[in-house]
């Protein structure tokens, strides 16, 4: 029997990134090039749904409202 081999997951989004590792995602990669970040995940298929509930959870309303706090005191 032939294994399939897992494909990786990809996001730019630290706040999506940290809500992966949280639900115990194995990081592959994680990389900054100037203000750009990198995180790579194995099990692209897990990672999809995932990045679903979180779009849908607190976690995205807490990273929303770090990143307005963040813009007010600019």
């Amino acid at each position: 029997m032939e294994e399939k081999m897992n494909t990786v997951f990809e996001t730019a989004d630290l706040g999506l990134a940290a809500y992966l590792l949280v639900q115990d995602r194995e990081l592959l990669v994680a990389e900054r090039e100037k203000t750009k970040f990198s995180f790579v995940f194995s099990d692209e298929k897990k990672c999809k749904k995932l990045s679903i509930r979180y779009v849908n959870s607190d976690f995205a309303k807490f990273d929303s409202a770090l990143k307005n706090l963040k813009n007010l005191v600019k």
